[in-house]
């Protein structure tokens, strides 16, 4: 799971440095759920699929909340990320330049975090 998170990492990166700000704001809700699903599955959480509320709550309640693993603004992020991807994704507005360079940092600070806690 972490290895796919790397990856759309890397295309958001690329997409940021690119100027395809849709693009990074789409990889960069990828990135978190793969990200919380390494997370979710090294806590012994383990499904066939996730749905993107189910994992939310799933995350937020379990690993944020209940465990305390991950800080608070993490559960935050999460949605902020999947409203940024509905944006990008399905709507005719773009994503703004600082509101995409913002989610990638704070995608980078996410799993940097899940790396930490998994390879413990």
């Amino acid at each position: 799971m972490l290895e796919r998170a790397r990856e759309f990492l890397r295309l958001a990166e690329l997409a940021l440095e690119n100027g395809l700000y849709n693009g990074c704001a789409v990889c960069c809700y990828a990135v978190l759920f793969w990200a919380a699903i390494a997370a979710l599955e090294h806590q012994g959480f383990k499904q066939p699929a996730w749905s993107h509320g189910g994992l939310k709550q799933k995350f937020t309640h379990e690993l944020i909340r209940k465990r305390h693993i991950y800080p608070k603004v993490f559960g935050t992020w999460l949605v902020d990320a999947y409203d940024l991807r509905t944006l990008a994704h399905y709507k005719d507005r773009d994503v703004g330049v600082k509101e995409t360079r913002r989610l990638l940092d704070h995608t980078r600070e996410f799993v940097a975090k899940v790396e930490e806690v998994v390879t413990r």
